[in-house]
Formats: structure tokens, C-alpha cells, sequence
């Protein structure tokens, strides 16, 4: 039998002894377990702090490229409104150089070209246009731009007064005889008037025998307005020059609507109905148009604000 130790021995012989020493060994489980415990607590609150952290992060990381994102699309917008208000200022006050502003025109025009390469390609190639438009010379009335018109939706004749000579009568060079001649084949015939009309109104100022500042050659052309605005004098004497300008403005339209028909070839294709004369009125403070016609296809006609 192996030798028994004096430590062991006083175990064995000392119950006392042995009590404390159960006690504490019981007091050390139960610290070990708490230790235990909390090592264990600690690495779960360590992972939830971390996966909080990666959380916070990700929601952060997210704003930030919200924020970004704004802060970008902000840049281009205060960017192209400080190009378009600096263009509209140069222009304002006659300062732009025009060599730039056909360089910078252009080189917009053809970032849209490219936004738009397929429709371009297919216009190189054949034309297809579904309006012929008379329209007055005045910078201020383009019917591109009013009627929002792509390229080769519209061929568009334009001259000072948006009139048209009766058949016989337009002189030397019978650019419109031309353009009618080739828009009886399918297009239909769109004559723009418009406010503040300088060529119309200067025939009415005439008539209250306001000096015309205007040279021979522009009053030999607008005299094929010369009869209607007597008669719009005649008819509306009560009115004050500003409404018999209006009413001048959008008779000379007629005027050029009824001029149309004394094409042969056009009034065939009108009777045959294979094309419309149709009339519009830009009035460019309020923003408005007016479209009617001479027959009764678009009934009383219409006005779009």
C-alpha cells in the first residue's frame, strides 16, 4: 500500500479541515462557472457590438453615397445653370463673340446628335417631313422651337411678314411657288403669323400716317398685305392701334391661306383633298397659339395655352 501523505492523512483524520475545504472548492466552482459565464457574455456582446458596428457602418456607407449622389447631380444642375444664365447674359447685353456662340451652338448641338445617332443616321439618308411652314423672318419666332419640331419633320420657308404673293405675282425669285409646288405631293401647309409683327404693323402705322423707317425694297414686298390692312383700318376704326395690329396680324395670315389656293396645283390637291391649308398665331407675351383653317376639317379651330 502506498504511503499515505500528512496532508492526505489530515484530511482523512481532520473532518473540520475537510468541511472548509469542500466550501471553498464549492465557493471556486461556482466563481469559475460565473467566470464562465461572463467570458461567454462578453464574447456575444463583443460579436453584436461588432455586427452593430458593421451595421452603422453599412447605414453610414449608405447615406454617404446619398449624400454624394445629391451633391454630384447638384454640381450639374448649378453648372448648366450657370452656362445657360451666362449665354443668356452674353446675349442679353451683346456681349457674346459670335464665333463662340456658333462654336459652343454647335458643339451642343452635337452632344444631342450623338444622344440621338440612330434618328440622324436614318435622316442622312432620306428626308420625310409631314409639314410645310410659312413663317415670318423675325428671330423671336422660330417654328422649331414653338411647335417643338425635330429635324426633318418640317420644311419651313421664311420671309418678313410670313405672306405669301398670289399665284402670278411673286415677281423674280418664286421661292414660295417653289416650296407650294413641292408640298402638294403629301405635305400639309401650315402659315404661322404672330404679335408684335414689325413688317404688319408698319403697314398700319402708315395708315396713322406714322413715318415707316423701312426702305423701298421692304415696302415694294409687304405691299401684298397693303389691302387687308386697309380694310382691318376700315372695318375696326373704333379699336386703338395695338387691337387692329392683332387683327391686321392674323388677316394677313388668311390673307396668305387664301393666296395658296390660287396655285392650281394646290387648290387640286386641297379639293382632292390629299392636303390642308391650316392657320396659327403665335402671340409670344402670353405664350399662346392659335390655330384655325379656311375649311371646315379642324372645325372652329382652337387655342393652346
Amino acid at each position: 500500500m502506498e504511503k499515505v501523505t500528512c496532508m492526505e492523512e489530515s484530511f482523512v483524520h481532520c473532518p473540520k479541515l475537510e468541511h472548509f475545504a469542500f466550501k471553498r472548492l464549492e465557493k471556486l466552482l461556482v466563481i469559475c462557472k460565473e467566470w464562465e459565464e461572463l467570458k461567454i457574455k462578453e464574447r456575444e456582446l463583443k460579436m453584436k457590438l461588432e455586427l452593430k458596428v458593421e451595421l452603422v457602418d453599412l447605414k453610414l456607407h449608405k447615406e454617404w453615397e446619398e449624400i454624394k449622389c445629391k451633391r454630384e447631380a447638384c454640381e450639374m444642375h448649378l453648372h448648366a445653370e450657370f452656362e445657360d444664365f451666362r449665354m443668356k447674359a452674353e446675349f442679353v447685353g451683346h456681349a457674346i463673340n459670335p464665333i463662340v456662340k456658333i462654336k459652343s451652338g454647335f458643339l451642343k448641338f452635337k452632344m444631342h446628335f450623338e444622344e440621338e445617332k440612330e434618328y440622324y443616321e436614318k435622316l442622312v439618308e432620306c428626308q420625310k417631313p409631314k409639314f410645310l411652314i410659312f413663317s415670318c423672318c423675325n428671330s423671336r419666332v422660330d417654328p422649331f422651337k414653338i411647335l417643338n419640331l425635330e429635324l426633318g419633320e418640317a420644311i419651313v420657308v421664311r420671309n418678313v411678314g410670313n405672306l405669301i404673293a398670289e399665284y402670278g405675282e411673286e415677281g423674280s425669285c418664286p421661292s414660295n411657288h417653289a416650296a407650294i409646288e413641292y408640298a402638294v405631293k403629301e405635305l400639309q401647309i401650315l402659315v404661322i403669323g404672330h404679335n408684335n409683327c414689325d413688317a404688319i404693323q408698319s403697314l398700319i402705322k402708315v395708315q396713322h400716317e406714322q413715318k415707316s423707317h423701312f426702305s423701298e425694297h421692304f415696302k415694294n414686298w409687304v405691299k401684298i398685305a397693303e389691302h387687308t390692312c386697309e380694310q382691318v383700318k376700315e372695318l375696326h376704326s373704333s379699336k386703338n392701334l395695338d387691337e387692329q395690329c392683332t387683327l391686321c396680324e392674323k388677316e394677313c395670315v388668311n390673307l396668305s391661306m387664301h393666296n395658296v389656293l390660287t396655285y392650281p396645283f394646290a387648290k387640286e390637291a386641297v379639293a382632292a383633298r390629299k392636303i390642308s391649308v391650316r392657320a396659327g398665331y403665335y402671340d409670344m407675351r402670353k405664350c399662346s397659339f392659335d390655330r384655325w383653317s379656311l375649311d371646315t376639317i379642324d372645325g372652329e379651330g382652337e387655342t393652346y395655352h
